[in-house]
C-alpha cells in the first residue's frame, strides 16, 4: 500500500469531480481510504480543550457575549 497526499482546490469544476469520483470509488471497494487530518488550528484548539483552557459558556447567549 501506498500513501499519497493530495491537494484538491475544490472549489473548481475539476476539483469537485475529482472529488466526488475519488469518494464515489473509495465506497466501491477497500482500494482507496480517506483519512481526515485536522489542521494546525484545529490542533492547537484541541490540546487547549485538554489542557482545561477552552471557553466555556451555559448558554449561546453567554457565548455570543463573549466573542
Amino acid at each position: 500500500m501506498e500513501t499519497v497526499h493530495l491537494k484538491i482546490r475544490t472549489n473548481t469544476k475539476r476539483g469537485k469531480h475529482l472529488l466526488d469520483l475519488l469518494r464515489e470509488m473509495a465506497k466501491t471497494g477497500r482500494d482507496i481510504e480517506f483519512e481526515h487530518i485536522p489542521n494546525q488550528e484545529t490542533i492547537k484548539a484541541m490540546k487547549e480543550a485538554e489542557e482545561g483552557e477552552a471557553m466555556e459558556a451555559s448558554s449561546i447567549d453567554e457565548l455570543f457575549d463573549s466573542i
